[in-house]
C-alpha cells in the first residue's frame, strides 16, 4: 500500500477526500526527484512528507471542528437573557404581580407547614449525638422502677436518666404564676451532653432528698432568664420560690436547649428528688402506683437499640420484683411482672405534641402542595398566554438569527426571575403563616418549637422554588424551542381561531379544577366536623362559669380536715356580689383530666370494656351550679356524710345501660369506683342529665358523680366553679381571689373560664377546619382566575367568529351560551376526576372526621355546585363582554 495512503487513514474520512485531491499528484513528482537526488534526499523527502501530513491533518481538524462560545461571550449572551427576561417581566406588571402573589402564597404555605413538621417531627434534639439517645416506651413510670434501673445504669447504658414535666407556681401567695417546667433526675446533662451558658448544671450530688449541698437548686432556661430577669448578669444565686418553696438559681441553659419534650420548653429544671420537698406528704418518689417519669438513656458506642433492650429486659425480673404494688391483688399482678419493657429511637426527642398533631400536619402538608400546584397550573398558563401573545415577536428575533434555544432560555430565565420573587416572598409569608400555626397547636407561649431555618430548611425551599419553576415554566420555554420562523408571521391577523397551545391549557385548568374539588370537599368535612363538635349539646350551660383551681399544698390544714378548709372556700365564693352559686368538685368537664372505675351490677351479658364509667366527686349543688336538670331522686346534701352509707349520682346512660331504662332510685350498684383493689356497695339517690365529660368527640358516656364530703383522702387540688349572675365570669375572678385569701392565705389559686377549656378541647378541629377553609377558597380563587384567563383568551382568539355571529342576527344570550358551554365541558371533565380524587384521597382522613364519613355525598354534592358555580361565573364575564361587543368594529379590527 502507498505510504501517502498509510498516512490517510489517521485521520477521518471527511478529511481524505481533501488530502488527496491536493496532495497526491504533488507527492508523486517529489518522490521521484528525490529518488534521482540520492538516498539522503529521499529519506529527508519521508520525513517532511510525514510532517506536513500530521500539520495538515490537525490543521483540517481546527478548521472543520464546530465554533463555541468563549466563557466571556456565553458570559455575556447569558446577562443580555437575564436582562431581557426582567424587561419582559416589568413589561408586563400584571401578569407579574399576580404569577409572584400565587407564587409566594403556594411557597409559603408549603414551606410554613414544613417548619412545623420539621421543627416537631424531623429535627433532632440539640445535644451531643442525638442519635444514640433511647427512651424507654409504652408510657409513663414509677420513681422506684427509675430507681431500680438508675442502680444499672452503667451497666446496661452509657448513661440514663429520668424527667417528669411540671407547672411550678412562681407566686409568693395568692393569684398563680405559673412557669413550664421539670423534675430531672441528676445526670440528665451529663447523658445529654449540655453544658451550661451560665453558672453550672446540677449533678448527682445535687440529686438527693432534702437537697444537696448547696440545698434545693434549680436550672434556668435563656428564655426565662431573659423575659423573667432581663438577662442579668448576677442571676446565679438568687432565689426563685417554686409552689411557695425556695429554690437557689445556679445555672442557665444555652439557649438551644429546651429539654426531652419537643414542642415544650422547661423553663425550670430542678432535681428529681426536691419533688419531695415541693409536695411534702404527697410526694410520688416512694408510691408504686404512680406512674409519672419518662425515663430515657445513652446508648454505649456500638451498641443497638435491640441489645440495649435485650439487656435491660434481662434485669426486668428483678426490676418488677422489687417494685410489686403493695395492696395488689396477686390475680392483678400477672400482667405487671410479664410486660416486657421495650426501648424506642429518641433521637428526634418525645413530644405528646407531636403523637396530636403529626397526623394532622401531614395531611395539612399535602393540602398546601396541592394549592401550589393550583398556583403553578395558573402560572403556565398565564406564560403560555404571554407566549402565544409575543409569537410575533419570537418569530422575528428567530428569523434574524436567534436560535431555539436561545428563545427557550429566554422563557426559562424569565420564569426563574417570577420563582425566585415568589420565593423570596414567600420566604416572609412562612415567617408570618407558621407563627399563626404555632398559636393554633395551643395556647399562646405554651408551644415552642424551633423554626430556624437550617439546611433541610433551605432545601425544601430552594427544591420547591425550582419545582414550581419546571411546573410553569418549561412549557412556554419548550413552545419557543418549536418555533417556526415563518409560521407565527403568518398568524398576525387577529381571526385566527386554531391554537395548537389550548390543548395544554385545557389540561391545566382541568387539573385546577379537579385539585379544587378534592380541596374543597376535604375543607366542608373538615368544616362540618368542627361546626358539629363545636355544636354538640354539652349537658350544660359553660358561659356563665368560671373555675378556680385551688392548691392547698402550704396550708398547715391536715389532709383529714381539708373537707372543712374547701366548704369554707366555697362559702366565701359564694358570698362574694355577681356569683349566682358555688360548688367543689375534683374534676371540671372537658378539662382533659379523667378518673374511670367499673361496676359490676347490671346485664351479665356486658362486657368489661362496657361497664367502665366516668368518676367524679362533687359538692351539693355542684349539679344547679353547672344548670344539669335532676330527673329522678334527689341530690347530694348533708345525709351524705363520712361515715354514713356510700351514695351514688348517675346519668342518663348510666340508667340506659344497667338498669335498661327503668327507675333505678334506692337500688344498690357494686364495683370498684375507688380503684380495682376497692370493691364496694353504693346506693342510687338520684338521676342527671346526660353531660360531657371528656369531650365533645367522646360523646355522652355513662358517668356517676359521688359525694365529695364521703372522700376516703382529701387532696390539696381541689376545683372550685362559681357561676356568675350576668356579664362575663372572669370579671369576677379578683373579687372571689380576695375572697379565698381571707379564709386561707397560703393557698394559690388559678383562674379560667370553662369556654377556655372547651375551645382547648377542639383545637385540633379548629386548625383543621380554620386551614382546610383558608386554603380551600384560595384553590376556588386560583381555579376561577385560570378559568376567567382561559375563557377571555379563547374569546380573543374567536372575536372574529363572534362578530359575524353577531352580525348575522344572533343575540347576547346566545353568544354567553355558546362561551358557557365550552366552559362547563372544561369543568365537568374536571369534576368528574376531582371525585374520584376525592373519593381516593378520602380514606386517608377518615379518623379525623366526626359523625360523617370520608365520602360523605353532601359534601361532595356541594363542592361540585360551588365550584361549578364559580367557574360560570368566571366564564360568564368574559362572555358577556363578547355578547355586547360591537360586530362592525370586531370584523375591521379582525
Amino acid at each position: 500500500m502507498p505510504l501517502y495512503d498509510l498516512l490517510l487513514r489517521a485521520y477521518p474520512r471527511r478529511f481524505r477526500a481533501t488530502f488527496a485531491a491536493g496532495m497526491r499528484h504533488a507527492f508523486a513528482e517529489e518522490r521521484e526527484r528525490a529518488c534521482a537526488r540520492g538516498g539522503r534526499a529521499l529519506a529527508a523527502f519521508w520525513i517532511a512528507t510525514i510532517v506536513e501530513t500530521i500539520w495538515f491533518g490537525m490543521a483540517e481538524r481546527r478548521r472543520r471542528r464546530p465554533r463555541t462560545l468563549s466563557t466571556e461571550t456565553a458570559a455575556s449572551l447569558l446577562t443580555v437573557d437575564w436582562r431581557d427576561a426582567w424587561r419582559a417581566s416589568i413589561a408586563a406588571p400584571g401578569v407579574t404581580a399576580i404569577a409572584v402573589l400565587s407564587l409566594a402564597l403556594g411557597i409559603g404555605a408549603n414551606t410554613a407547614m414544613f417548619a412545623i413538621v420539621d421543627g416537631l417531627v424531623l429535627k433532632r434534639l440539640p445535644v451531643h449525638e442525638p442519635e444514640r439517645l433511647a427512651v424507654l416506651d409504652d408510657g409513663e413510670w414509677t420513681n422506684p422502677i427509675w430507681e431500680q434501673i438508675r442502680a444499672r445504669q452503667d451497666r446496661l447504658f452509657q448513661g440514663a436518666f429520668a424527667w417528669s414535666n411540671s407547672r411550678f407556681d412562681l407566686s409568693e401567695r395568692g393569684a398563680t404564676d405559673f412557669a413550664d417546667g421539670s423534675y430531672a433526675s441528676g445526670r440528665i446533662f451529663d447523658v445529654l451532653g449540655v453544658r451550661a451558658a451560665l453558672g453550672r448544671t446540677f449533678t448527682e450530688a445535687d440529686d438527693v432528698r432534702g437537697g444537696g449541698p448547696d440545698g434545693p437548686v434549680a436550672v434556668i432556661s435563656d428564655r426565662f432568664w431573659q423575659t423573667r430577669f432581663g438577662g442579668a448578669a448576677d442571676v446565679i444565686g438568687r432565689r426563685l420560690t417554686l409552689q411557695r418553696v425556695p429554690f437557689t438559681i445556679i445555672g442557665v441553659l444555652p439557649a438551644s436547649f429546651f429539654g426531652a419534650d419537643v414542642g415544650r420548653t422547661s423553663d425550670v429544671i430542678v432535681p428529681l428528688a426536691d419533688e419531695a420537698i415541693v409536695n411534702g406528704k404527697e410526694s410520688a418518689l416512694d408510691q408504686r402506683l404512680a406512674w409519672w417519669l419518662n425515663i430515657m438513656m445513652r446508648l454505649k458506642p456500638g451498641q443497638t437499640i435491640d441489645r440495649a433492650a435485650a439487656a435491660l429486659r434481662g434485669e426486668q425480673p428483678q426490676i418488677r420484683e422489687a417494685t410489686l404494688p403493695q395492696g395488689r391483688n396477686p390475680k392483678n399482678l400477672s400482667g405487671y411482672l410479664a410486660d416486657p419493657f421495650a426501648l424506642a429511637p429518641a433521637a428526634t426527642g418525645r413530644s405528646p405534641l407531636r403523637t396530636r398533631y403529626q397526623e394532622p400536619l401531614l395531611i395539612m402538608m399535602a393540602i398546601v402542595a396541592s394549592v401550589l400546584l393550583i398556583a403553578c397550573a395558573n402560572i403556565a398558563n398565564l406564560m403560555l398566554a404571554r407566549a402565544t401573545a409575543r409569537r410575533p415577536e419570537l418569530s422575528l428575533r428567530h428569523a434574524l438569527g436567534a436560535s431555539r434555544a436561545r428563545l427557550a432560555r429566554q422563557l426559562l430565565a424569565e420564569s426563574l426571575i417570577l420563582a425566585a420573587a415568589g420565593t423570596f416572598l414567600g420566604i416572609f409569608v412562612a415567617h408570618w403563616l407558621s407563627a399563626l400555626l404555632l398559636r393554633q397547636l395551643g395556647t399562646p407561649g405554651s408551644v415552642t418549637l424551633d423554626l430556624s431555618y437550617d439546611a433541610r430548611m433551605i432545601a425544601f425551599t430552594t427544591v420547591t422554588g425550582l419545582a414550581a419553576t419546571l411546573i410553569f415554566g418549561v412549557g412556554p420555554a419548550l413552545g419557543a424551542a418549536r418555533l417556526a420562523a415563518a409560521e407565527a408571521l403568518k398568524e398576525q391577523g387577529r381571526g385566527a381561531t386554531g391554537d395548537s397551545r389550548m390543548g395544554i391549557r385545557n389540561a391545566l385548568i382541568v387539573a385546577q379544577v379537579a385539585l379544587s374539588l378534592t380541596l374543597t370537599v376535604g375543607a366542608a368535612l373538615f368544616v362540618r366536623t368542627f361546626v358539629s363538635l363545636n355544636s354538640f349539646p354539652l349537658g350544660f350551660d359553660p358561659e356563665p362559669l368560671m373555675v378556680a383551681g385551688v392548691n392547698t399544698r402550704r396550708s398547715p390544714a391536715a389532709p383529714q380536715a381539708r373537707g372543712d378548709l374547701y366548704e369554707r372556700l366555697r362559702e366565701a365564693a359564694a358570698a362574694v356580689p355577681g356569683v349566682a352559686s358555688a360548688s367543689v368538685s375534683e374534676l371540671t368537664p372537658v378539662s382533659g383530666n379523667a378518673w374511670n372505675g367499673f361496676v359490676q351490677s347490671g346485664p351479665p351479658d356486658l362486657t368489661h370494656r362496657q361497664r367502665m364509667v366516668w368518676i367524679n366527686k362533687v359538692s351539693p349543688g355542684w349539679f344547679e351550679t353547672y344548670g344539669m336538670r335532676l330527673i329522678a331522686g334527689r341530690d347530694f346534701d348533708g345525709r351524705d356524710r363520712a361515715g354514713a352509707e356510700q351514695a351514688l349520682v348517675v346519668n342518663e346512660s348510666f340508667v340506659r345501660r344497667f338498669f335498661n331504662g327503668e327507675n333505678p332510685i334506692g337500688r344498690e350498684v357494686h364495683g370498684d369506683l375507688e380503684g380495682p383493689e376497692d370493691q364496694r356497695s353504693y346506693r342510687l339517690v338520684g338521676v342527671v342529665n346526660d353531660a360531657v365529660y371528656r369531650s365533645a368527640r367522646a360523646g355522652l358516656n355513662p358517668a356517676v358523680y359521688m359525694p365529695l364530703a364521703q372522700s376516703s383522702a382529701w387532696t390539696s387540688s381541689i376545683s372550685l366553679t362559681v357561676r356568675a349572675t350576668a356579664g362575663p365570669p372572669a370579671q369576677l375572678a379578683h373579687a372571689v381571689g380576695d375572697a379565698l385569701l381571707r379564709v386561707e392565705p397560703r393557698a394559690s389559686f388559678t383562674f379560667r373560664p370553662i369556654t377556655m377549656q372547651i375551645r382547648g378541647s377542639l383545637a385540633q378541629e379548629r386548625l383543621l377546619a380554620l386551614l382546610s377553609g383558608f386554603f380551600g377558597a384560595l384553590a376556588l380563587l386560583l381555579a376561577a382566575l385560570g378559568l376567567y384567563g382561559v375563557t377571555a383568551y379563547s374569546v380573543n382568539r374567536r372575536r372574529a367568529e363572534i362578530g359575524v355571529r353577531i352580525a348575522l342576527g344572533a343575540d347576547a344570550a346566545g353568544v354567553v351560551r355558546l362561551v358557557l358551554r365550552r366552559v362547563l365541558l372544561l369543568v365537568g371533565v374536571g369534576v368528574a376526576a376531582g371525585t374520584g380524587l376525592a373519593l381516593w384521597a378520602g380514606r386517608f382522613i377518615g379518623s379525623l372526621l366526626y359523625n360523617l364519613g370520608p365520602r360523605d355525598p353532601i359534601s361532595l354534592i356541594a363542592a361540585a355546585g360551588v365550584l361549578t358555580a364559580v367557574g360560570l361565573l368566571a366564564g360568564w364575564l368574559p362572555a358577556r363582554r363578547a355578547a355586547h361587543a360591537d360586530p362592525m368594529r370586531v370584523l375591521r379590527d379582525a
